[in-house]
């Protein structure tokens, strides 16, 4: 029998604690200087390219991780699934906090910088909610689900029924958000919207 799962609030403040200085250093503070630095210097070319790089990494970590995970943890032995989930699962929660957060933080400044958030830029206005609620949804659902995997396989008696319930679950989550992200990706490209002519 498994113990009970903490908070998630409680779950957050403990990876964090548990993060060395130096990771969060290169995994939190370094990402947003970059896009603090770029609206500072007022330059939209390089806070295009931060929105870009951040993207491609947010996108592409949807996509592999996920899997990744679900394969890995499926033909692993009990001990060696709990040391991958113990060393690998908080840092990538953390990363794919911020790294999605500055994608769309970037995103959002650079609509706001060409005064594109507006009722007569449809294309702007879908892409900024989208980016802001799949950013939400990755906060409260699936980093959560990878969370769950964490704790319950850190505890002295993991269910593996439960375990194996909550991976599946991530893959459909991983699946959904590669959705809305291939979606978000048509409207910047549609022909109705192309942001870098603005440039």
């Amino acid at each position: 029998m498994s113990q009970s799962t903490p908070t998630y609030l409680h779950q957050i403040r403990e990876i964090t604690e548990e993060s060395s200085l130096s990771f969060l250093v290169s995994a939190v503070l370094l990402p947003l200087s970059v896009v603090g630095a770029t609206v500072l210097i007022d330059d939209p070319l390089l806070l295009l390219y931060a929105h870009i790089v951040s993207g491609t990494v947010w996108f592409g970590m949807a996509i592999v991780f996920p899997a990744a995970l679900i394969l890995y943890l499926g033909t692993a032995s009990p001990e060696r699934a709990k040391a991958f989930t113990q060393r690998v699962i908080p840092k990538v929660v953390v990363f794919m906090l911020v790294i999605s957060f500055t994608t769309v933080l970037s995103g959002s400044l650079l609509a706001e910088q060409f005064g594109l958030l507006h009722a007569d830029n449809p294309w702007m206005l879908r892409v900024f909610v989208l980016g802001w609620l799949l950013w939400l949804f990755g906060l409260l659902v699936s980093n959560r689900m990878h969370l769950t995997v964490y704790f319950e396989g850190q505890a002295p008696s993991p269910d593996p029924s439960r375990l194996k319930s909550i991976e599946k679950r991530i893959l459909l989550v991983g699946t959904f958000e590669t959705a809305v992200m291939l979606g978000i990706i048509f409207l910047v490209l549609n022909p109705g919207f192309r942001f870098w002519s603005l440039l």
